[in-house]
């Protein structure tokens, strides 16, 4: 059963006003897509990662319900957000791995409009590097991390940062070829 953008919207905003019932709702509606989004990113793992995308998807909402600061106002905001916890929460699992296991964590990083260019890159490496992105390009970084971990289209983060899709396409090409280079140097 689908939705339509205006009854999540509703649904955000009865969240946002303290309904616990519109939380449950939420997560009930975008459910699926929360589990597309997870499902991609996890099969850019190449280590055998212990999480599946009910994993992801369940400690990201567990992270964003716990989470007081609540402010999406649409579903394309609401995803990005999403985006930014399961980010953390790989993130979270592959340091555990690491501290476990010692040994690193190798993902891809890539577009599909790119497929022919790909990278591989760790997980701590890359988020290093976006750290160091973010202070240069804050924009950029956003755009790597909704894109990347979100799974986001140029479209869907041009909404979200309120720029046009060729912006981000622009500034999403630049990202890339700027982490390209930190990870190599690093």
């Amino acid at each position: 059963m689908t939705q339509s953008t205006d009854d999540i919207e509703q649904l955000l905003a009865q969240w946002r006003k303290g309904d616990s019932a519109a939380q449950e709702k939420l997560f009930g509606v975008v459910y699926e897509e929360l589990r597309s989004i997870a499902s991609f990113l996890l099969n850019r793992e190449r280590d055998d990662v212990s999480l599946s995308t009910g994993d992801v998807v369940n400690e990201a909402a567990l992270r964003i319900l716990k989470s007081g600061d609540f402010s999406p106002v649409d579903k394309a905001h609401f995803l990005a957000l999403s985006a930014r916890v399961m980010r953390h929460v790989l993130i979270d699992a592959g340091r555990k791995r690491d501290a476990e296991k010692r040994r690193k964590i190798t993902v891809t990083v890539t577009d599909d409009e790119l497929a022919a260019d790909v990278n591989d890159l760790k997980i701590p490496s890359l988020e290093t590097a976006l750290i160091r992105l973010k202070v240069l390009d804050p924009n950029g970084a956003e755009i790597v991390i909704m894109r990347y971990y979100g799974g986001m289209t140029p479209e869907e983060i041009g909404l979200v940062l309120g720029v046009s899709e060729s912006t981000v396409k622009r500034n999403w090409r630049a990202a890339r070829a700027w982490l390209r280079d930190a990870m190599e140097q690093a």
